[in-house]
């Protein structure tokens, strides 16, 4: 399980390949991470509900991750859930430690995913824009 996470994981993420990524997730996952209120702007929602607006912030997330690029450094693994630490290695130059935790379902779905960082939101987007601390819509 681990090892198939990992690989979709990071693979997904360098190809930018959205059905790579998207593909261990159930349809009733929920995702929570530090970007999602800052991107949605309601701050009292951390958290995404579903398979379907998951992918479209998945989607959106490749487009605004620009050229940043992931290397996954270990994977821990327990029963029900793995852990993936991972670098972020940001267009600046800059390097940015991240890991993820996934709980599966008894199908090897995941059904859980929280995302932490290392760095404030706002931070990791002046690495990614140019020293722009906010996330750009894809208009911009």
């Amino acid at each position: 399980m681990a090892d198939r996470l990992r690989r979709h994981w990071e693979d997904g993420w360098n190809e930018r390949d959205l059905e790579t990524i998207m593909a261990p997730f159930a349809r009733d996952v929920v995702f929570n991470s530090p970007f999602v209120s800052r991107l949605t702007g309601d701050a009292s929602k951390p958290t995404i509900d579903g398979y379907d607006p998951l992918y479209a912030y998945v989607a959106g997330a490749l487009e605004r991750a620009g050229a940043v690029r992931y290397t996954a450094n270990a994977v821990y693994r327990s029963t029900d859930t793995m852990v993936l630490v991972y670098t972020c290695h940001m267009p600046d130059g800059t390097d940015k430690p991240g890991a993820d935790t996934m709980r599966v379902d008894a199908d090897g779905k995941v059904v859980e995913w929280r995302s932490h960082y290392s760095s404030d939101p706002a931070e990791i987007s002046a690495s990614v824009h140019g020293g722009r601390t906010e996330w750009p819509t894809p208009q911009q």
